[in-house]
């Protein structure tokens, strides 16, 4: 009996010693590691050391902002949420954060269908277009987790994006055509053999986005994209859905992209008065976030002039989506006005078609976008 109780002392204090011990390392790693300014993993900037003040002492706001820094800045906290998502992995769990694990390594964020939201937006956009008098169109991408439904596990839970996309035809203005992606990226894909999104990013791959990008060029009567767009390749790439979901066991993506040297362009960013020449900030391919290397991201309004002679005139609206089709749109225009609305909040589109002669409106979307974004309300 006294043996068993001495056994039970000795292996509390050993487990009290290893709970202080990681307690200790993990506190001081904290305090004594530098500050990360932005996470990679998470992309996002994270909270730094607040400073102390009186007045924030006495309100409890510095009790806020110190719980912010330190869940921001705990120590070896990607390893741990990494070393988290495994176990739960392991343990059966296939489902974290809006993403499930599917099979071949492929990470499916789920699809919940909000049709009071989509409604909206899609009078929104018949709205905009009714006075319009250029051919509109409308470039409707599914996400993977549509395309790639085989692969989600047998438990998951997610609306169907096909009655979706069924909404937006019923409810769409004959005065755009629409051109779902839906075939397209499945035959590339069980046809073909091509990956038609990343496995670990919630975007298409290059190859998916020229493949629909050149049918949607021969459907409106325009060339396809020819042998001069080559293939450049290289760089591992984990993309936002392991961001949500950080398995240890995922393998990353293969990242690449087409580029065209036959086409000069010129970038111009309106609101940030910077011009660049090329299509692509390849200092991102050296960063998490590699997909933001077409344009170098986000942007409320850009124009690209290129040195194709069609003296065609594109106006783009988009999400990011189109990020990675519109470098196959520079041999057939060569102007391409770039607006995206999570952005643009200063100005009319019409305005813009007006004043620099657009001669075609394309949307590119896909159908999550649409089914919650908020900002398609800037189109009135």
């Amino acid at each position: 009996m006294d043996n068993d109780i001495k056994r039970s002392k000795a292996a509390a204090l050993i487990m009290s010693a290893v709970f202080i011990s990681f307690t200790a390392l993990f506190t001081l790693g904290t305090f004594f590691s530098k500050d990360r300014e932005f996470s990679e993993m998470e992309n996002r900037p994270l909270k730094t050391k607040p400073e102390l003040s009186g007045k924030e002492i006495l309100s409890g706001e510095l009790d806020d902002e110190f719980e912010e820094y330190m869940s921001d800045q705990i120590f070896l906290k990607d390893l741990m949420m990494s070393f988290k998502t495994s176990c739960d992995y392991f343990s059966g769990k296939t489902f974290q954060n809006g993403v499930y694990f599917g099979k071949d390594g492929y990470l499916l964020q789920r699809f919940d269908l909000d049709e009071q939201n989509l409604t909206k937006n899609i009078s929104y956009i018949n709205g905009f277009v009714q006075d319009l008098d250029i051919p509109a169109d409308m470039i409707l991408a599914p996400t993977s987790v549509c395309v790639n439904a085989d692969k989600l596990p047998a438990a998951a839970v997610t609306d169907d994006q096909r009655k979706a996309a069924g909404i937006i035809r019923s409810q769409l203005s004959e005065k755009v055509t629409l051109f779902d992606a839906y075939d397209t990226l499945s035959d590339i894909q069980k046809n073909d053999g091509i990956q038609a999104y990343f496995r670990t990013d919630h975007h298409w791959t290059a190859s998916g986005a020229r493949a629909v990008c050149d049918r949607w060029l021969i459907s409106a009567g325009l060339a396809p994209t020819s042998s001069a767009f080559k293939y450049k390749q290289g760089w591992d790439f984990y993309g936002t859905l392991y961001s949500k979901a950080p398995a240890g066991f995922v393998k990353p993506d293969g990242f690449g992209y087409f580029e065209n040297d036959a086409i000069d362009c010129e970038v111009n960013y309106v609101n940030e008065k910077s011009v660049k020449y090329s299509l692509f900030d390849e200092s991102f391919l050296e960063k998490k976030d590699k997909y933001a290397m077409y344009f170098g991201g986000n942007f409320a309004q850009m124009k690209i002039t290129t040195s194709a002679d069609s003296g065609k005139k594109l106006l783009v609206l988009k999400d990011s989506y189109a990020n990675s089709l519109i470098p196959c749109l520079i041999e057939q225009f060569s102007e391409i006005y770039v607006i995206d609305l999570r952005y643009f909040h200063f100005d009319k589109v019409s305005d813009v078609i007006e004043q620099n002669g657009i001669d075609r409106l394309l949307m590119v979307y896909n159908i999550d976008f649409i089914n919650e974004d908020k900002n398609f309300i800037w189109l009135e």
